[in-house]
């Protein structure tokens, strides 16, 4: 499957259709907000480079979409206090895993090594997969990868790589002529 591919059905697949109530104003206003770059407030700023490193290797173009603003909201925001935990608890990982690698933590490492500690991950989530279904989507770093599409997904700058922005006017079959 191709990147782009994957990401199309991501969107098409997260309920985005939930969102069909509201008109295009206030779909972009919701978006704005949400990926409005502020002050970290459940990430630490080593963790918010952290996320914001491997979200890039994930998925090239994620700081230009903002990527870390939106899971720093997310977290703070919409995730519970127990899903929050397990995320940031996970995040460490990715230093002791590239100090293993590399020696050192994993901000200092090569791009080749950030991206070898990432795949590891994601084939152990994959296997965690196989075996659990969808109990692997409680891995700290599926939900790192979920979100980064998502928020790339619901950016500017993605729905405009995958032609859905300007977003089109709301249709309403029973509206006055």
């Amino acid at each position: 499957m191709e990147r782009r591919e994957l990401i199309q059905w991501l969107v098409a697949t997260a309920g985005l259709q939930a969102l069909d109530t509201l008109d295009a104003s206030d779909l972009l206003a919701l978006g704005r907000d949400v990926h409005r770059r502020g002050a970290a407030r459940a990430l630490a700023p080593h963790a918010k480079s952290n996320v914001s490193v491997a979200a890039e290797r994930i998925l090239p173009g994620a700081g230009v979409a903002g990527v870390t603003p939106f899971i720093d909201k997310m977290l703070a925001d919409w995730y519970t206090p127990d899903e929050r935990r397990r995320f940031l608890a996970g995040l460490p990982e990715l230093d002791a895993r590239a100090r293993a690698r590399a020696g050192v933590d994993f901000l200092a490492c090569a791009e080749a090594d950030q991206i070898a500690v990432l795949t590891a991950l994601d084939d152990e989530v994959t296997a965690l997969r196989a075996a659990r279904g969808n109990a692997a989507n409680q891995h700290w770093f599926a939900m790192l990868k979920y979100l980064t599409v998502y928020a790339w997904c619901t950016s500017e700058a993605g729905m405009r790589a995958l032609g859905l922005f300007p977003l089109p006017g709301r249709y309403d079959g029973c509206a006055p002529v």
